[in-house]
């Protein structure tokens, strides 16, 4: 969202006594959130305009399959998410490595499905995975706003919500974030998904690759959230995403 200056606590690479963001911190996000929101709810339109004018006519029923399939596969994590968290001890510190290696499998399965079954063709691939990237893109928005009530809501509850996103290593990254930097990741997821679902239509045994590779990113990305490493999780993201849609394009353009 943007720079803030760091307190103590940051400084030293350690958490707050009680595990809580500083009020000042809480203060300055949730003061950048509306001004953040805008800059990465443009993304998808601009994608679109692009895609349209340049590579084929936007099909409405093929992004919303695309969306439709994004959906699934948050719900098919779910519940792998709460079988994992039940095995775990209960002092255990909840992380986002599960969920980043989770995202892999549960994606590329739906996006297969969705590519053998549901959309063809180079035009429809193509909306189909900008729909996926998309609905991405909302569901960032929608978090951003809960998690901006979150950070001056005075009760115990929300702060132990607040807690448990910086135990995460979450509420330090999003404070590193510039709104651009913010716009930059949701276009680069955005052009990922868009590739991988040309190279799954073009050919579906890819699924084999981008099926680790999609857990491979997100878990690269998890450990340098906890490094604090923004400007090279979003550069390897911008790399990745870029290569991805350069690949997918190349295979139907050949």
């Amino acid at each position: 969202m943007g720079p803030i200056h760091m307190s103590r606590w940051e400084a030293s690479g350690t958490e707050p006594p009680d595990g809580d963001l500083p009020l000042d911190v809480r203060q300055r996000l949730h003061s950048q959130v509306p001004f953040t929101l805008p800059v990465i709810a443009i993304v998808p339109v601009v994608i679109a305009v692009v895609l349209a004018t340049t590579l084929a006519p936007a099909r409405a029923g093929a992004a919303a399959l695309g969306a439709a399939g994004w959906l699934v596969s948050v719900a098919l994590r779910a519940p792998a998410g709460a079988l994992v968290s039940s095995r775990m001890p209960k002092q255990a510190a909840p992380t986002l490595t599960f969920p980043a290696w989770i995202s892999g499998p549960a994606e590329e399965f739906i996006r297969l499905l969705l590519v053998l079954f549901g959309v063809n063709g180079f035009g429809g691939l193509l909306w189909a995975g900008f729909g996926w990237g998309t609905i991405e893109v909302v569901s960032t928005l929608v978090t951003a706003v809960m998690v901006r009530r979150l950070l001056l809501d005075p009760s115990e509850k929300a702060a132990e919500g607040r807690r448990l996103l910086v135990s995460m290593g979450w509420l330090q990254y999003v404070q590193s974030l510039v709104p651009l930097l913010g716009a930059v990741e949701r276009a680069a997821v955005s052009l990922l998904h868009i590739g991988f679902t040309l190279l799954l239509g073009w050919n579906p045994w890819l699924v084999l690759v981008t099926m680790p590779a999609h857990s491979a990113l997100n878990l690269r990305a998890v450990r340098l959230i906890e490094r604090r490493s923004v400007i090279l999780m979003e550069t390897i993201v911008v790399v990745v995403g870029a290569a991805a849609f350069a690949l997918g394009l190349l295979a139907w353009h050949r």
